[in-house]
């Protein structure tokens, strides 16, 4: 996957976009509608706990945020033509970047670390649904908004939320390896209003990273972040979305 989010028992966020106009949803997927159990910070835990490494589920926590923007950054990157890492350099890199914030406090040879650690499975991971998943979906179909989904996934995409059981809820769902277009190039939400049939102003992008924001103001169409853990926008992203919700329900408060 702030201080511009008020606080909770007040007025979330002062909204830029006009609701009324608003004729489409389109979701993210990954830790907006799907989430991964066990989460990303709990593999990494298991698997340090296999070399006696002493570390907290909180700094592996930190440490997995700074991960996630590095993959957006490294993402960006190739996407202007850097090339491609091999899944085994990406993912020593990962296990790099998290534990250098996660460990940062720690007088720890890093290099050595991570080498040890690519020998070292975790639990096998699966991506769920929440109970408000369902109670969001539920309530959109029910105020006959139609909805889709653009999301940085492979081409398991349609398949897994059929799994999931949500599938039946979209007019589409679009996955990058199938276009072969990735967030943040704005040219995937262009792709998902043309099969909504709708301009930019009437559809809101709803999603959890910083970089669903800077896709969506690249498009430019509203944004609505889904920042659950009250996270600053980080360096970079000077995009603001439209709207800063805490929990996904609050979607049914503000779309009418």
């Amino acid at each position: 996957m702030s201080a511009m989010r008020e606080d909770a028992g007040d007025e979330k966020a002062k909204v830029s976009m006009d609701v009324t106009q608003i004729r489409f949803v389109i979701f993210d997927v990954g830790q907006t509608l799907l989430f991964l159990t066990p989460s990303s910070e709990e593999v990494l835990l298991a698997r340090c706990q296999q070399l006696a490494i002493d570390i907290e589920l909180e700094d592996l926590k930190r440490g997995c945020k700074m991960g996630e923007l590095w993959v957006a950054q490294t993402i960006m990157q190739e996407q202007q033509g850097t090339p491609r890492m091999s899944d085994e350099e990406f993912d020593m890199k990962w296990d790099y970047v998290v534990l250098e914030t996660a460990l940062k406090d720690r007088t720890v040879d890093l290099d050595d670390l991570v080498k040890r650690l690519q020998d070292v499975q975790g639990p096998a991971q699966n991506w769920r649904t929440s109970p408000e998943t369902h109670t969001v979906l539920n309530g959109l179909q029910a105020k006959g908004m139609p909805l889709g989904i653009v999301s940085n996934f492979s081409r398991i995409l349609p398949d897994l939320c059929r799994t999931e059981g949500i599938a039946d809820y979209f007019d589409f769902i679009i996955a990058s390896e199938a276009v072969g277009i990735s967030k943040p190039d704005p040219r995937i939400l262009q792709t998902a209003l043309g099969r909504a049939q709708v301009n930019p102003e009437e559809a809101v992008y709803v999603g959890d990273h910083p970089f669903d924001v800077l896709c969506a103001k690249k498009v430019p169409m509203p944004v609505i972040w889904f920042n659950k853990d009250d996270d600053p926008l980080p360096d970079g992203v000077t995009s603001q979305p439209d709207l800063q919700i805490g929990a996904l329900s609050e979607l049914l408060e503000v779309i009418t």
